[in-house]
């Protein structure tokens, strides 16, 4: 399991994640890392962390939709933080 970031989300992102919960929910939940001053850089990696520990192809998918909500890969509606993607624009 990643390093913990903030043990009570860590757990529901986990959970959601696991549950292939829908985009809003786990926007929902990386809103409140953001308004726990947690950086975009952070969830990040803890996604990262638990992509690599995960054989599972389903739940991988759903740790790239929320880190392409976290990195800006995501549409304008599904980011969480300002200026996530700015480095991906054209």
């Amino acid at each position: 399991m990643p390093h913990t970031i903030i043990a009570d989300i860590d757990k529901d992102l986990f959970a959601a994640l696991d549950a292939r919960a829908g985009l809003l929910t786990l926007r929902a939940i990386l809103l409140r890392y953001q308004a726990s001053g947690v950086t975009d850089a952070q969830v990040a990696a803890w996604l990262q962390e638990l992509r690599a520990a995960t054989p599972d192809e389903a739940l991988e998918d759903a740790i790239l939709d929320a880190l392409d909500m976290v990195t800006g890969w995501s549409g304008p509606e599904l980011r969480v933080w300002d200026g996530a993607g700015d480095k991906h624009a054209s």
